[in-house]
């Protein structure tokens, strides 16, 4: 028997329109997951590339955003710096006065740094594994020694937080006096010099109605030290990190005080109204102020 001949199905123009439209309809349904595929073929073992650096700002630990003294902590902040493995201070034209620090801490949005001895002044650079950005320029000073006495030797633990003449309080100002004082008063002329007693990192900086001008400094051992009734606004912000001897600032009588003092609390781990409690600080600062004086320091240069 001869083979049947089947003819092509021919279709109309009105199906010819609903299989273009039903085929456009698959394309876009399917269209993110293609776009996903790539992306992931596109990764390095199925983690998204790393972003490039960012800075955003510099700021030193004595407040300046535009300077910092060798030898001082230097914040870095901005975007994508959790994997930074190198700050680099550049000098002038060439590489040979650039000098390169590994991080003291780092976090996706901020870098610590300390300037190194030999650092020029210049632009700031970031070096991570994604690559590496210049940031603002940084003035850098010349090394100064700190406003504080020297340091005491590790026994003693600690820098007296005043430079100059003093005089402790009377009873009502000590630890458990009057209206359940919870810190040591240390009386001072107005204008001498408050220095950070304990390493840290800087907490609180503010203004109260009752503790004035002060500041608090979270220390690496989970303490807390209070400084209150400062004369000015801090020299250091929240986030900032301190070396023991770093001024605060001055002595005042800022808040409600009766007279120009600091007043100084001391608080057990895990800090200052965070589940520490305060402790008589007396014996301590006797023992820091028992230090004999550091010469006054010379004043900070250009470098």
């Amino acid at each position: 028997m001869p083979t049947a001949v089947t003819k092509p199905t021919m279709l109309c123009p009105r199906q010819r329109g609903v299989a273009a439209l039903t085929a456009l309809v698959l394309l876009l349904a399917l269209a993110p997951v293609a776009a996903a595929s790539s992306a992931s073929a596109a990764s390095v073992g199925g983690m998204a590339a790393a972003e490039p650096p960012k800075i955003t700002a510099l700021k030193c630990g004595t407040g300046d955003q535009r300077a910092c003294p060798r030898g001082y902590v230097l914040r870095l902040s901005g975007e994508n710096l959790a994997g930074t493995t190198a700050v680099v201070f550049l000098g002038g034209k060439g590489g040979r006065d650039d000098r390169r620090a590994r991080p003291t801490e780092k976090s996706p949005h901020r870098v610590l740094v300390t300037v190194p001895d030999k650092a020029r002044s210049g632009p700031v650079r970031v070096v991570t594994r994604a690559g590496a950005r210049t940031g603002p320029r940084l003035r850098v000073l010349a090394a100064v020694r700190a406003r504080s006495v020297s340091l005491v030797p590790a026994a003693a633990g600690g820098v007296f937080p005043i430079v100059g003449k003093h005089r402790y309080g009377t009873e009502t100002n000590r630890f458990g006096g009057g209206r359940g004082h919870q810190g040591q008063d240390v009386f001072a002329d107005c204008g001498t010099p408050v220095v950070a007693a304990l390493p840290g990192e800087v907490q609180i900086a503010k203004y109260h109605s009752r503790a004035g001008n002060y500041v608090v400094i979270h220390a690496d051992d989970g303490t807390s030290q209070a400084y209150m009734h400062l004369r000015q606004p801090a020299l250091v912000s929240r986030g900032d990190r301190v070396v023991a001897g770093q001024q605060l600032g001055e002595v005042g009588d800022t808040g409600r005080a009766s007279g120009c003092h600091l007043h100084f609390e001391f608080w057990t781990a895990p800090g200052w109204y965070e589940g520490g409690s305060p402790i008589d600080p007396l014996s301590m600062l006797r023992r820091w102020d028992a230090a004999e004086p550091a010469p006054a320091p010379a004043p900070a240069s250009p470098a």
